[in-house]
């Protein structure tokens, strides 16, 4: 039986210590502790470890706090 994948491009991220949650888009799939094959293909399952774009969170920074990240 074949399965096929979906796309996904972006999802709901939250930043635990601040309390602060926005959707945002995934770059790629940087770790996978089941097959190397699976970072490869770039291929999301459970427990991937996945970067993440991080501009709309430095924004909510800057506007919170007035500090800018990553300067």
């Amino acid at each position: 039986m074949k399965y096929r994948a979906l796309r996904v491009d972006a999802g709901n991220f939250s930043w635990g210590s601040e309390n602060c949650a926005k959707k945002v888009r995934l770059l790629d799939v940087v770790y996978n502790a089941t097959s190397n094959e699976l970072v490869r293909t770039k291929t999301l399952t459970k427990n991937s470890i996945v970067q993440i774009d991080a501009q709309p969170f430095k924004q909510w920074y800057l506007k919170k706090y007035g500090v800018d990240l990553g300067k």
